[in-house]
């Protein structure tokens, strides 16, 4: 299936886009909340597209838009809001197990979607890799606000994924993609000037960053700001190759396959060696590299059932 391929692609470009967030989330910045308000504004060039659009969504379809790229600007706070207060190695798991199997309920009980059984198999494979390589060893328990901010989180981004998916088949990719990115610049703007303007605050500061690292710093201001662009460009390119395999393909399936930006983490890991625990904060313990292999081999039998 081509549309599994391109969220592969996809997952991939988010993977490395993920890693540099980590980076800049250990070294560089101090509030999570900016990196919503960048993607959202990222997300408003679509702007630029406007001239190719030929079906723009109207009446319920533009409601649906709407709902699409406000619930995608909360998903990603809430995301973010969770991480700032419990552990990753915590948080990442229940979020990321918990967006496929909320998409799956939204499309099938809104868009009648169905699975085969060695589609539901695969599927439930690849949540489970996702648990095994996302998670990690945990210090501490999590809050009840934090519990409620990662179920509200992988809520926001499910309904996301289905509102999108209804556009998507309303009015094609092009006139779906511009409509909800253009709402969800308009939310990132509101987020940054007037609900957190602290985040605001923070991606400007990007922009006038210093060459000059300071003591105690591991990455210098200009460095940060370089590496944050290119993680937002890469997850730029992944996000619209995964709308895009939304739009040809089953949602839920498309967010599963999610499991393919632990993996790249996994293979990353590996690479740095005795810097991957100071960059990304990756262990690689015998008993950790063990339970990851293992991942990786539940996440290639859950690939080729569902690409039945």
């Amino acid at each position: 299936m081509t549309w599994i391929i391109i969220a592969l692609i996809g997952h991939a470009a988010n993977g490395f886009a993920f890693m540099i967030d980590k980076i800049l989330l250990t070294n560089a910045f101090k509030r999570s909340a900016t990196y919503a308000g960048m993607v959202g504004l990222l997300s408003g060039l679509a702007v630029v597209l406007v001239p190719w659009v030929k079906d723009w969504p109207l009446g319920g379809d533009l409601l649906i838009a709407i709902l699409c790229g406000v619930t995608f600007m909360a998903a990603l706070w809430t995301f973010f809001a969770a991480l700032s207060r419990g552990e990753a190695s915590r948080v990442v798991p229940i979020i990321s197990a918990l967006i496929p199997v909320m998409t799956l309920i939204g499309t099938f009980a809104f868009l009648g979607e169905r699975l085969s059984l060695k589609q539901m198999i695969g599927f439930g494979l690849l949540i489970f890799a996702t648990i095994l390589l996302a998670g990690g060893k945990a210090q501490s328990r999590l809050t009840k606000a934090t519990i409620f901010l990662s179920l509200l989180s992988a809520f926001m981004f499910a309904v996301s994924s289905v509102s999108g998916k209804f556009v998507y088949d309303g009015v094609g990719f092009l006139g779906g993609f511009v409509t909800t990115r253009i709402v969800a610049g308009i939310t990132a703007l509101i987020l940054a000037c007037l609900i957190d303007p602290m985040s605001g605050a923070e991606i400007l500061s990007m922009l006038k960053a210093k060459k000059s690292r300071k003591k105690g710093e591991a990455i210098s201001g200009s460095s940060a700001a370089k590496l944050a662009i290119i993680g937002q460009v890469l997850g730029g390119i992944g996000f619209i190759l995964l709308q895009y395999a939304i739009s040809l393909g089953s949602a839920s399936i498309v967010n599963a396959l999610q499991v393919m930006q632990f993996a790249l983490l996994v293979v990353v890991a590996f690479v740095l060696k005795s810097k991957a625990h100071t960059l990304l904060g990756e262990s690689l313990k015998k008993s950790v590299i063990v339970l990851k292999i293992a991942a990786l081999l539940v996440m290639a039998v859950g690939l080729s059932l569902i690409s039945v």
